[in-house]
C-alpha cells in the first residue's frame, strides 16, 4: 500500500506477458461494461488491439482499466484523470522498486 493513498479493493492481479483478453473478458473482470471499456479505448486511455474486428487488451491493460475504473468510481474522476492517476501511480512504484535495489 502507498502512503496517501487508500487500500486497493481491488486486490492484486497477475499479469501474463503477451497474454491478450477480450473486450468483453476486459470488462466481465472489471465490472464495468462493454461500452466503458470501448469508450477509453476510443479515448485512448487504454490501448487495445483489434484482430478480425474483435477488440483485445493485454493483461497489464486489464490492470490498468481495473485501477482507472476504482479511482473514478471512489472520487467521481474524469477518465483523462483517472489514467493520470494511474500513470503516476505506476511511475512511483517503478520508482521505489529502483530505490530498493540501490538500498541493498
Amino acid at each position: 500500500m502507498s502512503p496517501g493513498f487508500p487500500p486497493d479493493p481491488i486486490g492484486e492481479i497477475e499479469v501474463i506477458e503477451g497474454e491478450m483478453l477480450r473486450i468483453d473478458e476486459i470488462a466481465r473482470l472489471c465490472s464495468v461494461s462493454v461500452e466503458w471499456v470501448l469508450g477509453h479505448v476510443h479515448g485512448e486511455t487504454l490501448l487495445a488491439e483489434w484482430r478480425e474486428g474483435v477488440c483485445y487488451l493485454s493483461s497489464t491493460a486489464l490492470w490498468r482499466a481495473r485501477q482507472i475504473a476504482s479511482i473514478e468510481s471512489r472520487f467521481e474522476a474524469d477518465p483523462q484523470l483517472a489514467a493520470l492517476v494511474v500513470d503516476l501511480m505506476d511511475e512511483v512504484r517503478e520508482l521505489r522498486a529502483r530505490l530498493a535495489l540501490y538500498e541493498r
